[in-house]
């Protein structure tokens, strides 16, 4: 409700009533009034002012009655009160004017009129008495003729002018206070419907932290299959889920509280040191951890640093997952891969040693046709690729196993780079691609392995010719920074999508883009790269767009 509203409906000290209710005071006077004359009481009186007087009185409880439910402004209820003096200097111009017995009914419209906000209606009830103590005088029914009349005719209107003066204040102060107690309770019906609605969206937040409690609970009796881990800044055991129980051994109660991480973690202090040093959570990295029987298990790890609800370090999170069987089958696989390679590289060795014998020499007496040379070339050229194949193998699994070395000397990059693109260029003529070469004036040098970078650059030229369509274009660029150099190769082949860079030195993985465009391969090359840059202490670098080609960035130490 607005502060006019509420005047409004809280105006005068009758404001709340109904109009006709207000009214009734006044019909009762002149009823009463009407009876008097009626009665065996001797009071002279004019008949007719008395009855439109009454009949006055009836129209405006009329008015009374239908003011409420017409259109008109409640303001238009001062017409009431005034209708009713009116009424009164009628009857008492009716017996005896300034004489009248009937004069005291003047309080009855003063107080209605006088109780409504604001002095100007103080001046309108003083200007009704006035007028219904004039009347006589002016009709002539009364007249001047002592000094007592003079001070009737002045007194009475100052009398019910202070009168009327101090209803409207008393109503003031009144309507002030029903106007506080309106707000206070609006104030209140306000705060009560937040409390209402601030308990309903507690309740509302509770049953969502209950659900998400009891999510949680159910999602953490769940994982079985990883070992959950959580400790304090001190490396004590505060979490220890079912996953814990099965990897490791160790109850929930042995563990809560008792448990130091390093009893099962020996890596804790190195990862503890890291995250404390300001570096971002580790990458999951393959671990051991101590069973309580003693055993050991390798572990995938990933550590993760925790807080609390000031945002300060609270302690770390492992994660790990027994990588047993995943260990055993990379060994079988390693081994296999391994196996295989020997057995397949003694009998390609022989056969490119019989088609070496099965060339014909200057001097040979039986010369072969040119179709038993053309069916002999392609023999050697799919031996050589197999023994190439084999050696690709045989490298991979030595990386798997960790027999990889490198023999580092000082050798001139610019060289490597050059003797990469003469490998290239046939290839490269071929498929019709333009093959450009961009090193400094200056000869880089680095202490490389001059054969596995070679065989880097030869795998990454190799990759760059093939995957680019006819009419497109390779280059190889050399460039020496602050403390190392950078190995380019760019090209503006099919690209590789996204999703899959992360996956490209993977053994035997292939990009989506070259099985759709039917490029052959079998997935080794970029892994050995990846390995040989690796064992550098170097750095390889992806960008790649489908449809507008890739970008390596090899970067090696000096």
């Amino acid at each position: 409700m607005s502060e006019r509203s509420a005047d409004e409906s809280t105006a005068g000290t009758f404001g709340s009533w109904p109009p006709l209710l207000k009214h009734g005071a006044a019909l009762t006077g002149f009823a009463l009034a009407t009876l008097i004359l009626v009665s065996p009481m001797d009071i002279a009186a004019v008949v007719w002012p008395v009855v439109v007087a009454d009949a006055l009185m009836l129209a405006a409880a009329v008015f009374a009655i239908v003011l409420p439910r017409s259109s008109l402004s409640p303001r238009w209820e001062i017409v009431i009160p005034l209708v009713t003096f009116v009424a009164v200097a009628l009857l008492r111009t009716a017996t005896g004017g300034q004489l009248s017995p009937f004069g005291a009914l003047m309080i009855i419209p003063v107080v209605w009129i006088a109780s409504q906000p604001g002095l100007r209606y103080v001046l309108i009830s003083f200007a009704g008495v006035l007028g219904v103590v004039a009347v006589p005088f002016v009709v002539g029914i009364s007249s001047v003729s002592v000094a007592a009349d003079v001070a009737r005719l002045v007194f009475t209107p100052a009398v019910f002018a202070i009168a009327a003066v101090l209803i409207n204040q008393i109503a003031r102060v009144q309507n002030d206070r029903l106007v506080r107690l309106q707000r206070l309770g609006l104030e209140r019906d306000r705060l009560v419907q937040s409390l209402e609605d601030s308990t309903r969206e507690a309740l509302r937040r509770q049953e969502q932290t209950l659900e998400a409690a009891r999510l949680r609970d159910s999602v953490w009796e769940a994982i079985t299959g990883h070992a959950i881990i959580g400790t304090d800044l001190d490396g004590t055991v505060n979490v220890w889920n079912r996953g814990a129980v099965s990897l490791l051994g160790y109850s929930s109660t042995e563990a809560i509280g008792r448990l130091d991480i390093l009893d099962v973690h020996p890596r804790y202090d190195e990862a503890r040191s890291a995250l404390r040093g300001g570096a971002d959570a580790p990458e999951a990295t393959d671990w051991t951890y101590a069973r309580k029987d003693g055993t050991t298990f390798p572990a995938h790890v990933l550590v993760t640093e925790r807080f609390d609800e000031d945002g300060d370090p609270a302690g770390f999170i492992f994660v790990a997952t027994d990588e047993t069987e995943a260990t055993e089958l990379q060994r079988l696989k390693d081994e296999f891969t391994s196996l295989i390679s020997h057995e397949l590289r003694t009998p390609l060795s022989s056969i490119l040693g019989y088609v070496e014998l099965l060339r014909p020499e200057d001097d040979f007496d039986d010369p072969m046709t040119d179709q038993q040379l053309k069916y002999l070339d392609v023999v050697d050229r799919n031996a050589r690729r197999l023994l190439q194949l084999v050696g690709d193998l045989l490298f991979t699994a030595q990386v798997g196993s960790g027999r990889f070395t490198i023999e580092p000397v000082p050798t001139s990059l610019t060289g490597l780079v050059r003797a990469a693109v003469d490998t290239a260029t046939p290839a490269a003529d071929e498929a019709h691609i333009t093959l450009t070469v961009v090193t400094p004036d200056d000869d880089v040098n680095a202490s490389v392995d001059p054969v596995r970078i070679g065989q880097a650059l030869d795998n990454l030229l190799s990759n760059a010719v093939k995957f680019t369509p006819r009419g497109g274009s390779v280059t190889i660029g050399l460039e020496s920074a602050p403390g190392a150099a950078r190995l380019i190769v760019a090209d503006t082949g099919i690209g590789i999508p996204a999703d899959e860079v992360a996956r490209l030195s993977e053994r035997f993985f292939r990009a989506s883009t070259a099985t759709q465009h039917a490029v052959k391969g079998v997935g080794l090359g970029l892994t050995i790269t990846k390995a040989i840059v690796t064992a550098h202490a170097g750095t390889i670098d992806i960008d790649s767009t489908v449809g507008a080609g890739t970008t390596f960035t090899v970067e090696l130490p000096l």
